[in-house]
């Protein structure tokens, strides 16, 4: 699993609020189970971003598209995947003050900015520009995401960027 964990090389901090899970509660912190999509999708960023359990946020059958990875189908797949970027990622810090919404139903989409580390030590963060900007679709079955689909680009930190014509 990805964890959060060297952030303070980075001089972008998570300023996510911290959540407690209690006892009979199906996400972080206090949401009411009346159907607010729009915290519980925040909710798992905020979990991913702590290494927390986000498993207990998913259903059984859950869809997870992880650009240039695929799509993980189940919590099986969604362990393959974490199992993969695991050797990649070192942290991850998705901003809440830059989030944007739109809500439909039950689908959730969350446009902001992330900073982060690499195992290698490489970070990346808000710039003004393109980096970190990520947006990810929910979509929930009760209080559970069925379906996620994760658009960033994995190259996080610009490592591939002299293989496009207009970096050159």
């Amino acid at each position: 699993m990805v964890k959060n964990r060297a952030m303070d090389r980075q001089k972008t901090t998570c300023s996510i609020r911290q959540g407690r899970r209690r006892p009979g509660s199906t996400i972080y912190g206090e949401v009411k189970l009346t159907e607010d999509y729009r915290e519980l999708a925040t909710a798992f960023l905020r979990a991913f971003d702590e290494g927390a359990d986000v498993f207990a946020l998913v259903t059984d059958d859950v869809q997870v598209m992880y650009p240039k990875w695929g799509i993980a189908n189940g919590k099986a797949g969604l362990a393959d995947l974490y199992r993969d970027l695991g050797p990649y990622l070192d942290g991850i810090c998705h901003h809440p003050e830059t989030f944007r919404y739109l809500v439909d139903g039950n689908e959730v989409c969350i446009s902001g900015v992330s900073s982060g580390t690499l195992k290698d030590g490489r970070t990346w963060g808000p710039d003004g520009g393109y980096s970190g900007q990520f947006c990810t679709w929910f979509t929930f079955d009760g209080a559970l995401a069925s379906r996620i689909w994760i658009y960033i680009d994995p190259d996080y930190v610009g490592g591939t960027n002299a293989c496009y014509p207009w970096h050159q």
